[in-house]
């Protein structure tokens, strides 16, 4: 009877390790702000801020970028989601141990996305 927990202990830690090799947490995020940008349309305005990204895969597994987005943050927290990306940022899978480089253009109706200076991979993709 002692085994049991033994045993179930080890197959937790087996799939936790494994969870967390396709992860955000194992993936490095390199960013460089490329440019600043607007629209507009009439009365409406979008504000554009473009940024180099680049995703290292520091795992021994596969990562699914399907299931994984890019968000911008500024100092104050405030989060500014993708509006363009070349598709390589966040299709298919990432092999261990690779990179790969693309531009990720995020938005927003305020001014407040030319503050974003830091980007980051999430599975929170709501």
């Amino acid at each position: 009877m002692k085994i049991l927990p033994v045993i179930t202990s080890l197959a937790l830690t087996c799939i936790s390790i494994t969870a967390c090799a396709s992860s955000p947490q194992s993936i490095a995020v390199y960013s460089t702000e490329k440019s600043k940008g607007s629209i507009s349309i009439g009365n409406n305005a979008i504000y554009t801020k473009a940024f180099e990204v680049s995703l290292a895969n520091l795992s021994s597994e596969k990562a699914d970028l399907s299931k994984l987005c890019l968000l911008a943050y500024s100092p104050d927290f405030k989060v500014f989601k993708l509006d363009t990306v070349d598709e390589n940022l966040t299709s298919g899978s990432l092999s261990q141990q690779k990179t790969v480089k693309g531009i990720a253009i995020f938005s927003s109706d305020s001014n407040a996305v030319y503050d974003a200076h830091l980007i980051k991979i999430s599975n929170d993709c709501n």
